[in-house]
């Protein structure tokens, strides 16, 4: 198979600045040192800066052979040998430029080893040398370069590669929903069309509210505390609807932290754990404690249910809930978040959310987030306290 040749890339100011200022240099060291074996002369130094320019030529042809044929990529066994034969090779050819220029314009006096054959083999097998190693100084400096840039251009793909599947990993975990709670809640609002009408159309439209919740969640990273709160009391009234009075809902929430950025579904996530296993598992009367607290700069949410932590069969769950959770603060908050799901006191089991407690939003918060905090009720023994 034919191998692609990839075109060079546009070089940038910052090469063509070290093109003139090495051979610059290049140039006024040779007419410096030149006096040890040619007559000092104005054809001396235009022969000179004859063999810089042809240099800087040559390399930049260099270069774009380098692209051309994919040196760039080539391992060092294999870039070598094409390197030194490409070096010696334009070495070579400088030698013969500047040679045919002092053959047609001399310096005025003479040297000694002109007309010598033996001693002009040595002293052009001298040139040529003297260029090979500064043309593979040239390579060693460029290949440097290159090599560092692509690494960083490397390094820059990798980081967006994993940006955008991070992204797309957050955008899958994010739009999950609960089938189990979407059943339930239909089979009650069956029921309920037929005992209570007006009440069925309110749950409807708390339904409605909670989808479009889920959908709109992909377009956010972070959501104030006060929306998520909104849909998790949305989904408690659903709830309430089948178990009616075997589920009691105490809230303990600090009015200052409704104000923080917290993962969309991340408290909805808590909650419905806590029914699965704390109220459906149990056919006595159940409670769930939601506690939102600022501690420091550390915002904790936690939601307790009576029951205990055991061991949970595949039949029962397939562990997703927690599981996707705790990736999507992995993602969010690069470590600085947790999640914990433990047995504060016999009887009871917790999962509880820490995170830094940012803020992003200056708006003020709508009227049924200020209907929710006059309606909260604060109870004395808070799972954080």
């Amino acid at each position: 198979m034919k191998k692609t040749r990839s075109q060079p890339p546009r070089p940038p100011a910052s090469y063509w600045w070290c093109q003139v200022g090495g051979w610059g240099a290049f140039f006024l060291f040779a007419v410096v040192t030149s006096k040890g074996y040619a007559a000092f002369s104005r054809n001396t130094v235009v022969g000179y800066f004859l063999l810089c320019c042809c240099g800087l030529l040559l390399t930049h042809m260099l270069r774009g052979m380098i692209w051309r044929r994919g040196w760039i990529d080539l391992p060092i066994a294999k870039l070598l040998p094409r390197i030194i034969g490409a070096n010696l090779f334009l070495a070579a050819i400088l030698v013969a430029v500047v040679w045919i220029f002092f053959t047609f314009f001399p310096p005025p006096h003479r040297v000694s080893w002109i007309g010598d054959t033996e001693a002009t083999v040595a002293i052009a097998a001298a040139f040529v040398f003297n260029d090979f190693i500064i043309l593979t100084l040239w390579s060693g400096i460029y290949f440097g370069f290159a090599y560092f840039e692509r690494q960083r251009r490397l390094e820059i793909e990798s980081y967006q590669a994993r940006t955008a599947l991070a992204e797309a990993e957050l955008r899958g975990l994010k739009s999950q929903l609960n089938p189990h709670f979407l059943f339930n809640s239909l089979n009650s609002l069956r029921a309920l069309v037929i005992e209570d009408p007006a009440r069925a159309q309110e749950a409807i439209t708390q339904l409605a509210a909670i989808l479009r919740y889920h959908l709109q969640s992909g377009e956010r990273s972070l959501v104030p505390l006060a929306e998520e709160i909104q849909t998790v009391e949305q989904y408690l009234a659903l709830e309430l609807i089948r178990f009616e009075d075997r589920l009691t809902i105490e809230r303990a929430i600090d009015p200052a932290a409704l104000a923080c950025l917290v993962p969309p579904l991340a408290l909805q996530t808590l909650v419905e754990n806590a029914v699965k296993y704390g109220v459906s598992r149990d056919a006595g009367e159940a409670v769930i404690k939601l506690s939102v607290a600022l501690r420091g700069r550390r915002l904790i949410v936690a939601v307790r249910n009576n029951g205990r932590l055991r061991e949970i069969s595949p039949n029962e769950s397939t562990g997703l809930g927690l599981t996707n959770l705790r990736t999507r603060l992995r993602l969010l908050f690069d470590g600085r978040a947790q999640l914990e799901l433990h047995e504060p006191k016999s009887g009871w089991v917790e999962a509880r959310i820490i995170l830094p407690a940012e803020t992003g939003f200056a708006e003020a918060h709508s009227a049924e987030d200020r209907s929710f905090r006059s309606s909260s009720v604060t109870f004395s023994n808070s799972p954080l306290a």
